[in-house]
This record gives C-alpha cells, structure tokens and sequence, in this order.
C-alpha cells in the first residue's frame, strides 16, 4: 500500500476505459498529456480487449509515472469499468475520457476554475465533432451554462467526455448497466439528487463519430431513452411522452447538422485533423 504522506492524492484522477482502442488510445492519452493542469494521474482500464490496447498501455505508462493501467480478465463492458475506476482513483476531482475521444490542452484548467468558482458538483463543456480521422464534421456543439435535471430529460448536454465530477459527492453513486446510456442514467440520478451542473461554451474536447460508436445506433438509443424515462426515473406516462418528443427532435435537428455540415469548413479546419497544438 502506498504512503499517502509521501504520495498526495493528485488533484484530478482521469479515467480511460479501453476496449480494442489500438486505434485511438494513444491520441487520447496524449491529450490528457498535453493539459496546462499537471497534477493528475491517469488510470487506463482495458476491458478485456484483444489487440495491443495493453501493448501501447504499457508504453504509456513507462513513459509517464503518472499513468497506470487496469486489465480486466474479461470484457465486463463501459459500466463495471468505469465503476471500477472510479473505485480505484485518487483524485479530490474524476475526469472521464472515452478512448476514442479526446481534450484540448486548457479543458481541466477551465474546469477546475469553474468548479471552484460557482461551487459546482459536475462541470461539463462544448466540444467539436469529428470523424475516425479527427476532422471536424459539423459546427460545434455548444452547451448551456447551466444544467438541471428537467433541462437534462428534454436533451442531454453532458457528453461523458466532457464531464468533471467532484468526487466527494460520489459516495454510492455509480453506473448502471441496465441501460444503454449509462452515463445519463447518472448524470439523472446525480441531478435528482441535488448536484449543482455547470458548463462552459468553450469548445475543451473532441467527441469521435464512426461506425463503431454506440451513438450510431438510433434506433436502440431511442428505446433505452425510453426505458430511462420510464423504468430508471419512473416518471409518468404523459411526461415521458413529452420528454421523448424533445429528445426526438433534438435529435433530428442534430442529424440534420452532421448531414449538412460534413466535409465544410466552420472553424478553419476542413480536410485537417485536429490537433491540441492548434487550442493551445
């Protein structure tokens, strides 16, 4: 067991859970590298994964004594994951970050300033949209200053790589794998309870799309959206209708904005990755 006099609790712990990410994992951990906030430690969870995720873990973390990596025996899925970061983790905040995501260098430092400032419990951010190549796709999502638990059923702000958690109102609060967007099951119950939500308009972090992302599947989001409504918050029928409306249409109108946005240049990068060079 470490000495904790002699190893102080880091003020951020990041957490990264990892299934085949051989692609994008390095990318992501790079940026957390790249924060202007130095004073964190960043722990690697490999779910199971059957590629070199843990090859490139490992040379990571012999780069950087920051970093520590997690295996899982088999592959437990994003939920038992993460829970099992955040069991581990150190830190007086938690920071997630998806593997195939990414921050831009100023993200934690804003944050940090915000939590502090308007006492908050989770502070969240806008973040740019780009595809497996990094390249921006539609204009950036920007979210509001703040976040409640009737603004969050009509459409969810928090995207999980943007969300900073104080972790001392953690106690008992964990994700659930009962349904398919286990991070707003969360963010819901934490709002229920009374948690402060903040956010900042400026654009900290990157948020991937591709095939392989679970947000690809409309289908089945919009029934476990349901299922949230109904089984997770137990709210009435006529109000989960209503929800479900906005949730809808808030979705159509993003759709619409990948589809017309793709491949144009709002932000000056068109054709370009993005890289955290260019936010610093």
């Amino acid at each position: 067991m470490q000495d904790e006099k002699r190893h102080p609790s880091p003020r951020v712990s990041v957490l990264i859970p990892a299934y085949n990410a051989q692609r994008y994992l390095e990318q992501a951990v790079r940026s957390v590298q790249a924060q202007t906030v130095t004073d964190l430690e960043i722990l690697i969870l490999d779910d199971g994964s059957q590629d070199d995720t843990a090859k490139i873990a490992g040379k990571l973390m012999a780069e950087d004594k920051r970093i520590r990596l997690y295996q899982n025996g088999e592959n437990r899925g994003t939920a038992q994951t993460r829970n099992r970061g955040l069991t581990l983790c150190r830190g007086m905040y938690i920071a997630l970050l998806d593997s195939d995501d990414f921050w831009f260098p100023r993200k934690l430092e804003v944050q940090l300033e915000l939590a502090e400032r308007k006492q908050a419990d989770l502070v969240y951010c806008s973040y740019a949209m780009v595809d497996e190549g990094g390249r921006k796709v539609c204009r950036d999502f920007l979210v509001p200053e703040s976040a409640d638990l009737e603004s969050m059923l009509r459409e969810n702000v928090i995207s999980c790589s943007t969300a900073l958690l104080r972790r001392s109102k953690l106690e008992g609060c964990r994700f659930t794998q009962d349904y398919f967007h286990e991070d707003l099951a969360l963010w819901l119950k934490l709002l229920s309870n009374g948690w402060k939500a903040v956010g900042t308009g400026e654009v900290l972090a990157a948020y991937r799309i591709h095939p392989c992302s679970r947000s690809s599947n409309k289908a089945l989001a919009a029934i476990h959206r349901w299922r949230i409504y109904r089984s997770c918050l137990r709210l009435p029928l006529g109000k989960s209708v209503a929800c479900f409306g906005r949730y809808a249409a808030n979705g159509l109108q993003k759709y619409k904005r990948l589809e017309k946005g793709s491949g144009r240049d709002y932000a000056g990068f068109a054709g370009q990755p993005y890289s955290v060079q260019q936010h610093q």
